[in-house]
């Protein structure tokens, strides 16, 4: 008995230790596991959240981007006409084919409702008569004027202004405004404008960040009744020029924690604007996209701070486009195109006092601003086939008050206030000279990067390994001068060639009639992998905690 007692003793020591190194183990694996896991989600986030790999999802009309647009900073404040055209002639020279301009309300209605006489000056003159000539210099130097509208005069709203919350506003902010105490002003002003310029104004944005507090009369965001100002303004706008496209206004990327100026994030906003049935009142949306400093391929959408308030941080406008892009998706909006109303870098200067240098984000250098610049367009063409028009901002400070040498928003001009053009218009210039090209997606015959060849033939550039065609007719397509590749008809789009080397590539398509759609493809890693691999890391913390914390099993 003494002998099997020894030797079943001997047994048990041993089991005894592997069990305890194994759960040991196992416990040390599961937080080593939990933060590969973070990591794995960190990095599929960084290299795929709002990437286009290919033509999955149909061709967006009015993207075909980017196009490359421009904002003419007070450009409505210029007395001398001479200026006006010399501004929209270095806005064509640079290769913009579309400029963004603000129509202030208050600067056309001014005294009382249907009264276009400015009389704040002497002589009295026609409020117009400025915007009349502005919009005939654009359309004769062959630029597409985009044009903003906001600003209620203050006949429109006296409620409004009577406020105390408005006027301790404004008592902070003088540059406040609000929207109009009866929406019916406002529309009746946006149908008057649009039949003016019926047919050489097509796109009419409607308001300016409606989501920050002193942009709506210091009231709290209210989504649901700028939807009801959208509506009046956009069926007045449609009644008058059917042809006319209403532009969704730019929100301003806030990430909720200002309780006075944006308590919520201009996602919350856009999801209740949705609610709300607002997508049936715009045909664009309209976004900011600044770069803050940051560099124009930052793919991270949350990164860390050193702030108790904000410890992790996600204002990061340079992806934040793609985050607002999931809301219309989500909403069902995906058939609707993305233009940039505002983009750029603010460059250093030695004048900004300390506390008003980081104003727009960290400021570069003005070489370092034109890469950064020129590389925001690349990022749209290569990641962001949904994006059209992206305006810069601004082009040159106007008006007739010179700036403050204080303010740093001087220093986001491309020309200089006494005409020097600055390295990112140099370099904007050399990237709108360069022929368009094609990223990953889906894309509309009428895309920049189409261009007739003659009777029945067309070429395309376009960066990728493979290249498809939906064609109504029977197309052959010659890829880099290769062999010809028949392409047959039909409503979808049809492999034409893949395994293409990196780089830019050329096809030449023949056919009867125009093509209705191309599409572009790159190599990736597919989705099912990123995928599995995060599968297998939830099933092995899984296992590991199982055995880490399995009652212990007497043996």
């Amino acid at each position: 008995m003494r002998g099997r007692d020894v030797v079943c003793h001997t047994n048990r020591l041993p089991l005894r230790a592997v069990s305890h190194v194994s759960r040991w183990i196992a416990r040390a694996a599961v937080p080593l596991l939990a933060l590969a896991l973070a990591a794995f989600v960190w990095a599929d986030n960084a290299i795929n959240r709002g990437v286009t790999f290919g033509p999955d999802a149909p061709a967006v009309p009015r993207a075909g981007g980017p196009q490359l647009g421009v904002n003419l900073y007070n450009i409505q404040f210029e007395p001398d006409p001479a200026v006006v055209t010399r501004t929209l002639a270095l806005a064509r020279a640079m290769g913009a084919s579309h400029v963004r301009l603000q129509m202030p309300w208050d600067d056309v209605e001014i005294h009382a409702r249907g009264d276009f006489e400015d009389r704040r000056n002497e002589p009295p003159r026609d409020a117009w008569a400025k915007y009349d000539w502005i919009i005939a210099e654009t359309t004769r130097l062959g630029l597409q004027p985009i044009v903003r509208v906001d600003r209620a005069p203050a006949w429109s709203r006296p409620r409004g202004d009577a406020e105390p919350a408005y006027q301790a506003g404004r008592a902070e902010n003088g540059n406040s405004t609000g929207p109009p105490d009866d929406y019916a002003d406002f529309a009746r002003f946006m149908g008057a404008a649009a039949a003016r310029y019926q047919g050489r104004v097509r796109y009419w944005q409607l308001w300016n960040e409606p989501n920050l507090a002193y942009e709506w009369g210091w009231r709290l965001p209210e989504p649901e009744r700028f939807v009801t100002l959208l509506a009046a303004a956009a069926q007045a706008v449609r009644t008058a020029d059917p042809q006319a496209r209403v532009l969704f206004p730019s929100l301003s990327p806030t990430d909720g924690l200002e309780p006075r100026i944006a308590p919520m994030t201009e996602l919350e906003y856009l999801e209740r604007v949705y609610a709300a049935g607002g997508a049936a009142y715009f045909d664009i949306m309209s976004a900011q996209a600044y770069g803050l400093g940051q560099p124009p391929d930052e793919h991270r959408y949350v990164r860390p701070r050193p702030l108790w308030r904000r410890p992790i941080d996600t204002r990061i406008d340079v992806s934040r486009v793609v985050l607002l892009r999931e809301v219309m998706e989500r909403n069902g909006d995906a058939a609707t195109p993305v233009w940039i109303g505002e983009f750029g870098y603010v460059a250093d200067a030695p004048t900004i006092p300390p506390e008003r240098r980081r104003t727009w984000g960290e400021p570069v250098a003005e070489d370092l601003r034109a890469a950064y610049t020129v590389g925001q367009l690349e990022r749209a063409r290569r990641e962001w086939p949904w994006i059209g028009v992206m305006n810069v901002w601004f082009l040159r400070w106007g008006g007739y008050q010179e700036p403050d040498p204080q303010d740093p928003t001087q220093y986001f001009a491309l020309v200089s206030r006494d005409w020097a053009p600055l390295p990112t218009y140099n370099a904007l210039r050399d990237w709108a000279a360069t022929p368009a090209t094609a990223g990953p997606g889906a894309h509309s015959w009428s895309h920049p990067a189409v261009a007739a060849q003659g009777a029945g033939a067309w070429q395309i550039r376009f960066d990728g390994n493979a290249l498809s065609l939906a064609s109504p007719v029977p197309a052959t397509v010659t890829i880099d001068g290769g062999a010809p590749l028949r392409v047959e008809p039909g409503a979808a789009l049809v492999l034409v060639a893949s395994g293409l080397a990196d780089g830019t590539h050329t096809a030449l398509v023949q056919a009867a009639q125009p093509p209705t759609t191309f599409g572009v493809a790159v190599d990736h890693a597919p989705r099912w992998l990123w995928e599995a691999g995060a599968l297998l890391l939830i099933g092995a913390m899984a296992l590991a905690g199982a055995l880490a914390f399995a009652p212990r099993r007497r043996l």
